[in-house]
C-alpha cells in the first residue's frame, strides 16, 4: 500500500513567514473556447512540502540536480515520536531515545504540528522546529542517516533561525560543517499518517531543477498492510 506524506500545492498553501505567496495563472481554459487547459505556475521552491539541497545553505554545495537519486530512496525509517506546541524544539535525547534512529536512512520527525495545518495562521506562527544540538547530532553521530523530514513549515526556529545564522539548516547540510555527509532536509511534510504503520520503504523523488537550491517533491511511503 502506498501513502503520499506530500500536501497538495494551491494558491492556498501555508508557507515560511514573509516568503511570496503561490501563484496558479490559467494560459487557456476549454471553457472560454481554448482547444485545450494550460496554466503557469508561480512557485517559491521554499513553499509546500519540498527538499532542501546542500546548495541553499552552502555556496560549495551541491543543487539539486547533481545529488545521486540514490539519496532520495530510504529502506530504513525512523519515526520519532516528539510531540511539541509552538516554538518547541527536538532536541538530542528524543532523537536518540528512538530506538530506530541509529540505523535509519531517514528520520521523520512528528511534532504533532500536522494537525493544525487547517489553521493557516496557527500553523505559520513559530512552529516547532530541530534543535542544533539535535541537528549536530544527527549529522556526526547518525551516520547512516540521508535525510530527516518535519511536519512543520521549516526545521528552523522561526524564531531564532536569523539570530542563530540559520544553525540548524548549515549544520545539515554545510559540506564544511563535517566530513560527515550532508543529510538533506524535508519540510511540511505529513508525517502523522504514518503512525502505526509499518514502513517498507519511501521514495521522495525531486524534479531535477538545474542549478537551484531545492524542489518541490511528492513523498510516497510503501506501507504493510
Amino acid at each position: 500500500m502506498l501513502i503520499e506524506l506530500s500536501y497538495p500545492l494551491s494558491e492556498d498553501s501555508p508557507v515560511y513567514p514573509g516568503s511570496p505567496a503561490e501563484r496558479f495563472r490559467a494560459i487557456n481554459r476549454i471553457s472560454n473556447g481554448d482547444d485545450c487547459n494550460t496554466t503557469v505556475i508561480e512557485h517559491y521552491i521554499h513553499a509546500g512540502t519540498h527538499v532542501d539541497a546542500p546548495f541553499h545553505f552552502s555556496a560549495t554545495g551541491k543543487t539539486i540536480d547533481l545529488l545521486p537519486i540514490e539519496d532520495f530512496c530510504y529502506e530504513r525509517v525512523a519515526l520519532v515520536d516528539c510531540p511539541l506546541e509552538k516554538s518547541g524544539l527536538v532536541s538530542r535525547n528524543q532523537i536518540k531515545n528512538c530506538p530506530d534512529a541509529e540505523n535509519a536512512e531517514i528520520l521523520f520527525l512528528d511534532t504533532g504540528y500536522a494537525s493544525r495545518r487547517g489553521k493557516k495562521k496557527e500553523y505559520c506562527d513559530d512552529f516547532p522546529a530541530l534543535s542544533e544540538e539535535a541537528a549536530l547530532f544527527i549529522r556526526t553521530e547518525l551516520l547512516n542517516v540521508k535525510a530527516v523530514a518535519i511536519d512543520s513549515l521549516s526545521i528552523e526556529s522561526a524564531v531564532l533561525g536569523a539570530v542563530n545564522g540559520f544553525s540548524v539548516h548549515r549544520t545539515l547540510l554545510d559540506p564544511g560543517v563535517s566530513e560527515a555527509r550532508p543529510v538533506i532536509i524535508f519540510e511540511d511534510v505529513n508525517i502523522e499518517l504514518l503512525r502505526g504503520k509499518n514502513v517498507l520503504r519511501v521514495y521522495a523523488f525531486p524534479l531535477r531543477l538545474k542549478g537551484v537550491d531545492g524542489s518541490p517533491v511528492n513523498i510516497v511511503a510503501e506501507v504493510q498492510v
